[in-house]
């Protein structure tokens, strides 16, 4: 009795619920709080003992002492049972008055909150798993409900769900009309006709789905079918009346020996996801090199140069400069980027003229009244005055390329004329003076050799001695590129490369604030405090306190960390060489992971500074297993709500409901047609391959980090992976837009990610195996894995994917490759943006840039 009344006194002054049945908790036979045993018991309910200092203290001091309850309620200490009630009540009042001042108002209560607290991650509690089946429930409502919504509207607006279909561009069999129709033919997508349709990215991003479904698949059987099974009946009942972690390590008391058996399991696991991946990427080398062999021409020839020096930039030098090297006439063409900022202003006024010269064309066939505007002048005809200034456009435009090309050649001749009078071997040498007669061409070009060899050659040779000098990549594809970034100058790229650094630093540090206003005003106190109605709802519908719980803070979680995509982009773009779309979105992929792991999976470590943190970190970084092994544990359950949460954002991408509404609205204004080119494509900020790709990383890791605490998850994983390969299936091969392809990229950053999450795996393990493990063995042997880790990723970096290997060259079916990569680009070009199908296809093959085409 004294017990129980001491915690609900407790649990009032610290603000948390109150609402445990304390007489079936103290009856129940299987918890002993007595001494250190009540203290290990006490982790798992965490979130209904008082975090604050004096009030644990008093609930922790009469645990300590020895009080001991059963089902008869008979104290061991019978000293500590004969403590007077006025006593205890005493105790905890002036308890309470000392804590008042810190306690404060609703606003107040945030100040000393985690970063997980701050994020909506709670730790585990009894009565999550009526939230866990609430969340369940929800999300699979969620989901069918947007399933048979995306199926009704996939009929009555084809060009936004079915375009790629209609323009025959899809692979066959198409998904039909039936109403479910199309979950059979996107599950049903074979990898080569993705590749063939959408490129290899797309087509891996499919691939990396059916293989974290057969990894999950793989660790689910013996997981969930034996381990949990040995969790809930020998486990020694930890968890009390937690019933959702019966199948978990959180039912495993301390010093069991079912911990060498997790040591067992951590070895298999790191072993058998390596192997997996190892295979998976052997796959992928096979499909990367018919890839790259079926690149068409210019682009499989053609290599990009930087930092060219003075002497070589002009078109006719840098070809010179490698017709030296590999032969004469080996060279096809070269071009030097060339700053034409002025021309690129006036063919921008041009096209947002002519754009809107369109619209009122369509206003003029579509009302028969032609459009007017009044201006200086009076009441003016609106296409009269768009035909005059396109007329102006055009001639600016013309004069100001001729200006171009005359100064481009004013400049090849002062190079050749200075260096003759230089009496030098070198040829890279810098002349003096020809800084000023070189202000138009930049020091970025592009070589496009006559045979593929001799640029494989190039790609792998070192061509001078100075290694900031002729350094050369593989492009991109050229109706990707972003000439403006190759016009940057080099000291200046390397200030804004720093800069740029900084403020993606400022903001993994500094992103916790942006979330305390919103989290604060997204739980149910705050709402019941500045909503007096809302009191009146919850009391009289007390399920709604498990629906929140339930959705809320995996949701507002997601809704955090949907923003960062577009900060991050806004950095790229301001503070980084992109050079092309597909490279940002690469870039993307690898910071936006970062953030995700740090706010998402190890936030409950972070602790209230990621700063502090760190810095512990770094003074005992082997004190890294005991920090997250003491945190992430405890919020095994808050990831099994987050997992389904998923289920219902694929189907909100499904839905594609941004794109409908921007359809609609050009729709009135504009041709149908025009208005699907308009309202394409999606967000690409965090609908693009970077974020996706991302988000793809850190489900696959968190399923594997949680695999052996919560068996259950891999089941979850397996779900929610399957989902998304029906889901995407199909918005990426017969709704989307082709995008630019970097050739698998995004796939061999995903593995790495996954690499990164076996990691954190082998960390987390080792800490828990330490913490509760009898003897060290079990954490020693979970550590030793990172033996295999290390081997496993040494092998995976040894296979070589970026670049063609030359022995390939000499392959007989090169040429038939060629021919039908060829094929395959000219019947997808049409598929690029909107705008090639009016250019001519040389122009779409060429690396010079498009306003001196």
């Amino acid at each position: 009795e004294i017990l129980q009344h001491v915690c609900r006194k407790v649990l009032q002054l610290s603000d948390l619920r109150s609402d445990i049945d304390f007489h079936n908790f103290l009856a129940s036979p299987d918890l002993k709080v007595t001494g250190g045993a009540g203290l290990k018991n006490a982790d798992y309910f965490r979130p209904r003992i008082p975090t604050d200092e004096g009030n644990a203290h008093i609930f922790l001091q009469l645990t300590a002492q020895g009080l001991q309850t059963d089902g008869s309620h008979d104290f061991e200490n019978e000293e500590m049972a004969s403590v007077e009630m006025a006593s205890v009540e005493a105790l905890v009042d002036q308890a309470s008055k000392a804590d008042q001042p810190s306690r404060g108002s609703a606003a107040n209560s945030t100040k000393n909150l985690t970063s997980a607290d701050l994020n909506g991650v709670t730790d585990n509690a009894v009565g999550d798993s009526v939230i866990f089946l609430t969340s369940l429930s929800v999300n699979s409502l969620l989901l069918t409900v947007f399933v048979g919504l995306f199926s009704v509207l996939r009929r009555r607006w084809p060009m936004v769900y079915c375009n790629n279909v209609l323009r025959g561009t899809a692979p066959l069999p198409g998904p039909g009309d039936s109403f479910l129709g199309w979950i059979r033919a996107s599950w049903n997508l074979h990898i080569s006709d993705v590749i063939q349709s959408k490129g290899l990215d797309s087509a891996m991003m499919l691939e990396f789905c059916n293989l974290m479904m057969k990894i999950l698949g793989y660790m689910a059987v013996p997981l969930v079918l034996v381990l949990g099974p040995l969790h809930w009946r020998h486990g020694g009942n930890r968890s009390g009346i937690d019933y959702l972690s019966k199948w978990g390590m959180a039912n495993v008391v301390d010093d069991s020996p079912l911990y060498y058996l997790h040591s067992v399991v951590v070895w298999l696991t790191v072993a058998g996801v390596q192997l997996l991946l190892y295979r998976a990427q052997g796959r992928f080398l096979k499909r990367r090199k018919l890839w790259l062999m079926s690149l068409p021409d210019p682009r499989a020839t053609t290599i990009l140069v930087e930092n060219i020096p003075h002497a070589h930039r002009t078109d006719a030098r840098l070809k010179a400069y490698f017709e030296r090297i590999f032969g004469s006439g080996s060279v096809s063409s070269s071009f030097v980027v060339k700053h034409t900022e002025n021309l690129c202003d006036l063919i921008a006024i041009r096209d947002n003229h002519q754009a809107k010269k369109e619209l009122a064309e369509y206003r003029l066939s579509s009302t028969g009244v032609r459009p007017v505007c009044v201006g200086i002048r009076g009441r003016q005809d609106v296409l009269k005055w768009y035909d005059e200034r396109l007329v102006l456009l055009e001639h600016q435009i013309t004069s100001e390329k001729k200006r171009i090309i005359k100064e481009a050649k004013e400049e090849e001749e002062a190079l050749v004329s200075q260096e003759s009078e230089v009496d030098s071997d070198d040829d890279s040498i810098s002349i003096p003076g020809l800084d000023l007669q070189t202000r138009l061409h930049t020091s970025s070009g592009f070589v496009t050799f006559k045979n593929r060899t001799d640029s494989e050659m190039a790609l792998c040779c070192l061509l001078s001695a100075n290694e900031e000098e002729f350094v050369v990549s593989t492009p991109p594809d050229p109706a990707d590129l972003i000439y403006a970034d190759l016009k940057a100058d080099p000291v200046k790229q390397n200030v804004r490369f720093l800069l740029g650094h900084l403020c993606i630093g400022g903001l993994l540090l500094s992103f916790m604030p942006f979330v305390v206003g919103i989290s604060c005003t997204a739980k149910l106190e705050y709402l019941e405090a500045k909503i007096p109605i809302s009191q009146i709802l919850l009391a009289e519908h007390p399920a709604i306190h498990a629906m929140w719980d339930a959705l809320m803070a995996s949701a507002a979680l997601g809704f955090f960390m949907s923003f960062l995509p577009t900060f991050l982009v806004s950095i790229f773009y301001n503070f980084f060489v992109l050079k092309a779309g597909a490279w940002l979105q690469h870039r993307l992929q690898k910071w936006y992971f970062i953030f995700l792991v740090v706010y998402v999976l190890l936030v409950t470590s972070v602790g209230s500074s990621l700063t502090v943190t760190s810095s512990q970190l770094v003074q005992a970084p082997l004190a890294a297993p005991s920090l997250i092994a003491g945190t992430i544990p405890l919020a095994s359950h808050f990831y099994l709500n987050y997992i389904p949460m998923q289920w219902a954002l694929h189907g909100m991408d499904l839905m594609r409901y941004v794109i409908l509404m921007k359809f609609m609205a050009f729709r009135t204004i504009m041709g149908e047609e025009a208005a699907r080119a308009k309202s394409e494509p999606e967000d690409q900020d965090s609908c693009g391959m970077g974020s996706r790709s991302a988000r793809f990383s850190l489900e696959a890791v968190v399923c594997l980090v949680f695999s052996t605490l919560s068996p259950f998850i891999t089941v979850l994983g397996f779900l929610n992976f399957a989902i998304r390969r029906i889901v995407f299936g199909y918005l990426i091969v017969f709704a989307e837009n082709k995008k630019p392809d970097l050739g698998g990229a995004f796939w061999v950053s995903k593995l790495h990610h996954v690499q990164v999450g076996m990691f954190v795996y082998i960390i987390l393990m080792t800490g828990v195996l330490l913490k509760r493990a009898a003897e060290p063995w079990p954490g020693c042997m979970a550590a030793a894995s990172l033996a295999i880790l290390a081997v496993g990723h040494s092998k995976f970096r040894s296979l070589k994917w970026e670049d063609l290997p030359l022995e390939a060259m000499a392959d007989p079916h090169e040429k038939s490759s060629k021919e039908k990569g060829d094929k395959n680009y000219k019947d997808d070009k049409d598929a690029r943006d909107g705008k090639e199908d009016q250019e001519d296809e040389d122009v779409l093959l060429s690396y010079q840039q498009p306003e001196l085409r």
